[in-house]
């Protein structure tokens, strides 16, 4: 072999081992590049873990069947349900998602959607009727939201929900949170909230709950199915107490 052959024959080798060595550096960083857009999208929208690691979600007839077990191993760690609304509404998979969320072994609570249209006590007396003793183990949620236009009067909202969770806590002797958006959140300066708001709440005295997206994935689930997603506002220690003390 001559000089020029072997300086051939060498050259050639180097070009390939460069080229090579190219070839995987570019495999791992497509890869990585891969896993992280994998993570951003399974996180899309999810509140910084470390802050809020404790996820939840709420659900309705309009969810349809779910299965819990695969909820809870997919990192969801309470549920709230739909029960009734004003004075006639209950809703139809409340007691199919009741009895069999317990076989999931998830905390669950349960939901009332708020009527401008019919008294304190008409809607009491709804929630008794429909929902009886199955009022899960966390605190009993009220939902007001902003949907009717136009608004009744601010004062008598305020009246009329707070009447509603005095009948509530006396007859349940369970403590009652107040869902709602930031419009109608200052209405209630002594109650416990759970917010609903796309932007991080910065008032969080008062806070339990915040629901960050009315149409969320929930993380590493790979399924089109979107949730109202809230997290609990603390860590898990604070999770730990609220689930043992009934939320106070």
């Amino acid at each position: 072999m001559t000089m020029y052959h072997a300086r051939h024959v060498q050259k050639t080798l180097l070009w390939h081992q460069r080229w090579f060595l190219l070839i995987v550096s570019a495999l791992l960083i497509s890869v990585f590049i891969g896993f992280g857009l994998l993570r951003h999208w399974q996180n899309s929208g999810r509140p910084d873990k470390n802050t809020y690691p404790v996820l939840g979600i709420s659900l309705s007839q309009e969810d349809g069947y779910q299965d819990f077990h695969l909820l809870k191993n997919h990192g969801v760690d309470f549920v709230y349900l739909k029960a009734t609304q004003g004075a006639d509404y209950f809703d139809d998979k409340f007691l199919d998602n009741y009895w069999r969320i317990q076989g999931a072994q998830l905390p669950v609570g349960v939901y009332h959607y708020f009527s401008f249209t019919s008294s304190p006590q008409e809607q009491m007396q709804n929630f008794r009727d429909s929902v009886g003793a199955q009022i899960g183990t966390l605190p009993i949620v009220i939902q007001v939201n902003d949907y009717q236009k136009p608004r009744p009067a601010r004062s008598k909202i305020k009246k009329s929900v707070l009447e509603l969770q005095t009948l509530l806590v006396t007859t349940y002797q369970r403590k009652v949170i107040i869902q709602t958006a930031p419009v109608f959140a200052d209405l209630f300066p002594n109650a416990a909230i759970w917010i609903q708001s796309a932007r991080q709440p910065r008032q969080k005295s008062r806070l339990v709950f915040w629901e960050y997206d009315n149409q969320g994935k929930i993380p590493s689930l790979a399924s089109t199915n979107l949730f109202h997603m809230s997290v609990f506002v603390g860590d898990q220690s604070h999770w730990q107490h609220f689930l043992q003390t009934g939320g106070y």
